[in-house]
C-alpha cells in the first residue's frame, strides 16, 4: 500500500483584501518526484470577493518564485465569488516533476475584491508520497 502523507500548508483563516497568505513550505526531498498534490479550499461569503491559489518553488527556502507552465496540471486557479451565502470551492493543484529541481515548494492563497469578511476563508493541505515509496 502506498503511504500518502497529509501536510497542512495553510490553516483555515481569513486575510485582508489583497494580502497573500504564504503556505508552510515543504522540503521536496521528503517527497517522491511528481508526487505532491495540494487540496485548496475556499469558502467565500462576500459577494465581490474571490480567492486565488498559486504554487511556488524555492531554491533555498527563502526566495520563492511563482511556478508556471506545468505540462499536465493547472498551477493556479480562482474561485467563484460569494453570493451572501458561503460558496465553497475545492480543487487540487499538482506540482510537476520539475518542481524537484528546487529545494522547497509552497502554496499561496490571496483574497481579493471588496473588503473581506471573517467568513471568507482559505485553506490548503499538501499530500505527498514519501521519497523512495513509489513502486517502480
Amino acid at each position: 500500500m502506498i503511504q500518502r502523507i497529509p501536510y497542512v500548508a495553510l490553516a483555515t483563516l481569513t486575510s485582508l483584501n489583497g494580502t497573500a497568505r504564504l503556505g508552510n513550505p515543504l522540503v521536496t526531498l521528503q517527497a517522491a518526484p511528481g508526487a505532491i498534490a495540494v487540496v485548496c479550499t475556499a469558502s467565500i461569503t462576500t459577494s465581490s470577493v474571490l480567492a486565488t491559489f498559486k504554487l511556488q518553488v524555492s531554491p533555498d527556502g527563502t526566495t520563492f518564485y511563482d511556478l508556471s507552465g506545468g505540462t499536465s496540471s493547472p498551477i493556479t486557479f480562482a474561485t467563484a465569488a460569494g453570493t451572501g451565502s458561503a460558496v465553497t470551492t475545492t480543487k487540487v493543484l499538482t506540482f510537476d516533476i520539475a518542481a524537484h529541481a528546487f529545494s522547497h515548494v509552497r502554496v499561496v492563497a490571496t483574497l481579493s475584491g471588496a473588503g473581506t469578511n471573517t467568513a471568507d476563508v482559505t485553506s490548503a493541505t499538501m499530500y505527498y508520497v514519501p521519497a523512495g515509496k513509489l513502486p517502480a
